[in-house]
């Protein structure tokens, strides 16, 4: 074929069809989101969602500052409520940049509208980000467009992002797939060590949206530690670490939550592991450097290792014994403790009452994540080929997350970016096996086996046998 010929237009053909698929994935991602406005007009429902909407109100009517220190009354009566220090301020600072950005290009609406509509662009976003995750774990377009128009329609999580339902899951999973995109796009190469920084922003965020930010902080830990431990550290996993935790973690101390957060990162036992992981990366940096310098062989470079981590751990010993006030570092919460050990509750009977916070039934994964939940072992399968940073992040999130999931109903929507990019992989290994099944016959012949082919072939004599001797 030619430049102009059939192969030209097939090439054209795929990718606008691609990203035909991608376009309309995240239009029905917002479209599917719209039932209940189209049903039942523009309101917030449930009860969550109208105490983030009232919140919401207060911070445009009065400013931040007073949001901050604002005392509800009327709520939790006859106690009341410190709003500022006991709410995730980032979706109502969501809201509340939205609002203004559209008066200011001339296009205003109302809060309520805003506020309404907001879950469902963000169910968009979500989807977009799962896909640019697929494409960093499998570098394949198409896995990345299925991935797309899965999450867009996926249950675990329209559960939480559905118009009118103003909650702070429906931004934070968006938040979350983010960052973990940006997180393995910056372990790419050595030139991808911006994207840690965006990161940390992205991170910053998530954290000033909702509480389950310890989840996604542990996750990036926990795959940084599984790098090193299968042999897999570099420089630039430092780089990207180490830049992203010192965003990140300057983020969530110093941002818009640092009311509710404080200096958890540093004393609450559920974060001190990322913290760990930022320090021995440190030390592993520094011994590779000195080992280098010094030209050290394998074994006198463990030896130096060993030596730097055994005095680190002696000075962190002295540290919490001595220097650190009694009970500066925190035991897990409540609510954590309750995802290790079977059958403990949080103490509080609202909480421990609610149908959200009980252990998932088998039959909840089935409706919330159909097809996917058969197919999603065999895309995670194809993880294991090909060793990769992101493959192995995509390995360790999917099992990490089933093991919470399994633990609270609420915690199902962490795994559906997992199981979208899971089941884009196997989808996409299928459909690449039988297309390549269907053409292979087709396959036009390599030059000159065709010409060899049409030539006859000459027909050979029989052998001639001897004359035999007369008798």
């Amino acid at each position: 074929f030619t430049a102009t010929g059939p192969m030209s237009a097939q090439r054209l053909l795929i990718p606008t069809l691609r990203a035909l698929l991608i376009a309309f994935a995240l239009f029905e991602a917002v479209d599917i989101r719209l039932y209940a406005v189209r049903t039942y007009g523009r309101v917030i429902h449930e009860f969550d969602p109208w105490f983030n909407f009232r919140a919401a109100e207060y911070m445009v009517a009065h400013g931040w500052g007073a949001f901050q220190a604002w005392y509800d009354h009327e709520v939790w009566y006859p106690l009341g409520r410190h709003v500022g220090s006991t709410t995730y301020p980032g979706l109502q600072l969501t809201a509340w940049g939205v609002h203004s950005a559209l008066a200011a290009v001339g296009r205003p609406a109302s809060l309520n509208d805003v506020c309404v509509f907001l879950p469902a662009g963000f169910g968009a976003l979500a989807a977009g980000f799962t896909g640019l995750l697929a494409w960093e774990v499998t570098r394949k377009p198409n896995a990345a467009a299925l991935a797309t128009a899965i999450m867009a329609i996926h249950p675990g999580h329209l559960m939480r992002s559905i118009a009118g339902g103003f909650d702070n899951e429906s931004i934070a999973v968006a938040a979350m797939v983010s960052t973990f995109y940006l997180w393995v796009r910056a372990l790419r190469s050595d030139a991808s060590w911006p994207a840690a920084l965006l990161c940390g922003v992205s991170y910053s965020y998530m954290v000033a949206a909702w509480g389950g930010y310890v989840f996604v902080l542990n996750m990036i830990g926990i795959h940084a530690a599984a790098l090193v431990l299968v042999g897999r550290y570099s420089a630039r996993l430092w780089r990207a670490y180490s830049l992203w935790w010192l965003v990140g973690t300057a983020g969530a101390v110093f941002g818009p939550a640092r009311y509710l957060v404080g200096w958890q990162p540093f004393q609450s036992l559920e974060q001190l592991g990322p913290t760990a992981v930022f320090a021995a990366l440190q030390l592993w940096q520094l011994s590779e450097v000195m080992a280098d310098r010094r030209r050290l062989d394998a074994t006198e470079t463990l030896k130096l290792r060993l030596r730097l981590f055994g005095y680190a751990a002696a000075a962190a010993a002295v540290a919490v014994a001595v220097v650190l006030p009694e009970g500066f570092i925190g035991p897990m919460s409540a609510r954590v403790r309750s995802l290790f050990i079977k059958h403990t509750k949080t103490g509080n009977p609202l909480v421990d009452s609610v149908a959200e916070h009980q252990a998932t039934p088998p039959m909840l994964y089935w409706h919330y994540f159909h097809f996917t939940l058969f197919v999603m072992p065999l895309g995670l399968g194809t993880a294991f080929f090909g060793k990769s940073d992101a493959k192995l992040f995509l390995i360790v999130y999917t099992i990490v997350g089933f093991y919470f999931s399994a633990k609270m109903v609420r915690l199902l929507l962490l795994i559906s970016p997992a199981t979208s990019v899971c089941a884009a992989a196997c989808l996409d290994s299928l459909i690449a096996f039988n297309i390549e099944a269907l053409t292979a016959d087709d396959q036009p012949p390599v030059e000159g086996e065709e010409e060899e082919a049409e030539q006859p072939r000459a027909i050979s004599p029989p052998p001639q046998q001897p004359p035999q001797p007369p008798q």
